[in-house]
C-alpha cells in the first residue's frame, strides 16, 4: 500500500494530531531515517523531535527497527520504513506555513507478516480519517504571484488553480490564514508558488 494525506498544521493542529497520537502507548517518534547509532532514539512528544521529518514507529507493528550503516555519511540510515508512518511536518513563520504529509509505503517482508501490514495500514487510515473529519479540503488554490493571472487555456494551467481537494487545512491554520490577507501556505518556504484561501472563504 502507497497513500499519502497532505495538510498545512498550525502548531495548535499538530499538538492535537500528537495527543492523538501518544493516546496509543505503543507510538514513539524518531528524528528521520538518519540516526547517529543502530538504535535510534525515540521520544513520546514532537518537542523533542528537532527535524521536520518524523518517523511515526508502534512496537506493535514491529518490535524493532533496521539500520544500515552508510560509512560516506557515519551514520545509520532505517531500513525498515515500510513498517513505520512517514510525518513531514508543517513549519511557519509570520506569513507562512508550509505543506506536510503523512505517508505509508508498507510490504511484507521476512520481519514483518502481512497481518503486521494490514495493522499499519489500519493504523493510518485511522490517521486519514482524522484528517478527513477534522481538517477543510478544497478551500485553497494555487497561484504563481509572478505571473498574471489568467483562466486555464490550451496551453497553459489556470493561475490560480482551482480548489486543491488534496491539501486538508487544520482547524487552527484555517484561523490564523484567515487573520492576514498576505498569510499563505507554501509547499517549501522557498518556493514561488503559493496557496491561498478560495475567494469567499476567509
Amino acid at each position: 500500500m502507497r497513500s499519502q494525506v497532505r495538510f498545512a498544521m498550525h502548531p495548535a493542529d499538530e499538538r492535537e494530531f500528537e495527543q492523538l497520537l501518544v493516546s496509543d502507548n505503543s507510538i514513539h517518534f524518531i528524528a528521520g531515517p538518519r540516526w547517529e547509532t543502530e538504535t535510534p532514539e525515540t521520544a513520546r512528544s514532537l518537542a523533542d523531535i528537532n527535524d521536520y521529518y518524523c518517523i511515526i514507529w508502534s512496537t506493535s507493528d514491529i518490535a524493532k527497527l533496521k539500520a544500515e550503516y552508510i560509512p560516506s555519511c557515519k551514520d545509520w540510515y532505517c531500513r525498515s520504513e515500510y513498517s513505520t508512518i512517514q510525518f513531514l511536518r508543517s513549519e511557519m513563520d509570520e506569513a507562512v506555513i508550509t505543506e506536510g504529509r503523512i505517508a505509508v509505503s508498507s510490504m511484507a517482508s521476512g520481519d514483518f507478516p502481512a497481518s503486521s501490514v494490514k495493522g499499519l495500514e489500519k493504523r493510518y487510515g485511522h490517521l486519514r480519517k482524522y484528517f478527513q473529519k477534522n481538517y477543510s479540503n478544497s478551500i485553497i488554490q494555487w497561484r504563481n504571484p509572478t505571473i498574471p493571472y489568467a483562466p486555464a487555456g490550451p496551453n497553459r494551467s489556470a493561475n490560480p488553480s482551482k480548489p486543491d481537494p488534496q491539501v486538508w487545512v487544520g482547524p487552527h491554520a484555517l484561523r490564523w490564514l484567515r487573520e492576514r490577507p498576505d498569510r499563505r501556505i507554501k509547499q517549501m518556504r522557498q518556493s514561488i508558488v503559493e496557496a491561498v484561501l478560495v475567494e469567499g472563504m476567509g
